[in-house]
């Protein structure tokens, strides 16, 4: 396929259809100047899809630069792809800078603004405020019987509901955003559904409905190019298999979760995957390893935009050091680590099976 205008119309199908990796091979040849705005938004786009948030968010900035002031729709989607790229990675702040961009574009879709500026607040740990954002749009896609729409919102809806302690909603609505995208057909947004149930059924104990949940995800994105979704299989696979005691399997999904964080350089997930080798380490009583462990994770929450990943590493690294004499340091630390749990509106601290 020589003509360029082609191959960017085929290299958007295929970020659409979910094959980023072959719109990539497309977009390797080069451009007119004119359409090399374009192909840069497109490269993110295609980036963005494979979990390789940074570079994306590289693509996205380059194809701004190039831009005109007559390309208004691609600004608004660069702009757009800038924002989630930066919420994705804990930037909430440079994500909201992005959203104000893109709002100065005339004829923003405002609609996709409101929910974007709704997933910072959960981004943020402002679980309470997003629900009260995300539940009227419930409402909306409900009655446009828009199901992919559904199954999305009650999808970020029940990661709140988790996270600021309604453990039986969550439970619900994740089950429900499953049954959503199945009939939309959503084969992504099943397996992120699937990560969700995963979750919730795991810090609830129910480990034999969380396994399954966490298997079939991941055998849905095994032979795929979402690379962040086989990281996030692997990594939610190992949670649960610690905690079903069966600590080799665990650290082997760690380990190949930490490889594919790593290469997407994706630091804030790499630090719960330190977090869970630090517990691996901690089960079987070796301290050294898992305070290690334990402040290494603790120095990338640090960076911001992750309070639960701050309360676990600042709450476990407490224990550990309980455990090895310091117990004045790990009850400041406990201290703080319930502290922010609290202002933030979280109840991490108190989840016997995270």
């Amino acid at each position: 396929m020589t003509d360029p205008i082609s191959r960017l119309a085929s290299a958007r199908e295929l970020c659409a259809t979910g094959y980023p990796n072959r719109a990539l091979d497309l977009l390797k040849a080069s451009m007119p100047a004119a359409l090399e705005g374009q192909r840069r938004l497109i490269q993110g786009e295609a980036l963005r899809g494979q979990g390789y948030f940074r570079r994306a968010g590289t693509s996205y900035r380059a194809a701004l630069a190039r831009l005109g002031a007559e390309d208004r729709d691609l600004a608004f989607e660069s702009w757009l792809g800038l924002a989630r790229c930066a919420r994705s990675l804990g930037a909430t702040a440079e994500a909201r800078h992005a959203l104000r961009r893109a709002a100065r574009v005339p004829d923003a879709d405002r609609e996709t603004l409101a929910l974007e500026s709704a997933l910072v607040l959960r981004a943020e740990s402002r679980h309470r405020p997003a629900l009260k954002a995300l539940l009227p749009m419930l409402a909306t896609a409900r009655r446009r019987r828009d199901l992919s729409a559904v199954g999305f919102l009650l999808w970020a809806i029940a990661g709140s509901r988790r996270f600021s302690g309604d453990l039986a909603g969550s439970h619900r609505d994740f089950k429900d955003s499953l049954a959503a995208f199945r009939r939309s057909g959503d084969a992504e947004g099943e397996a992120y559904a699937l990560f969700g149930l995963g979750g919730i059924a795991r810090v609830r104990g129910l480990f034999l409905e969380a396994h399954r949940a966490y298997v079939e995800a991941g055998r849905r994105l095994r032979s795929g190019p979402d690379l962040f979704g086989r990281a996030y299989a692997h990594c939610g696979l190992a949670n649960c298999l610690r905690q079903m005691g069966l600590l080799a399997e665990a650290e082997k999904n760690y380990r190949q979760s930490y490889a594919l964080y790593a290469r997407l350089d994706d630091r804030v997930d790499l630090a719960f995957v330190d977090w869970g080798l630090g517990q691996i380490h901690q089960r079987r009583g070796q301290l050294a390893a898992a305070q290690k462990r334990y402040r290494a994770a603790l120095a990338a929450f640090s960076g911001g935009g992750e309070d639960r990943g701050l309360v676990l590493a600042r709450k476990s690294l407490a224990e550990v050091l309980h455990a090895r004499g310091r117990t004045a340091e790990a009850e400041k630390l406990f201290n703080s680590a319930v502290t922010l749990a609290r202002s933030a509106g979280l109840t991490a601290h108190l989840e016997a099976y995270t």
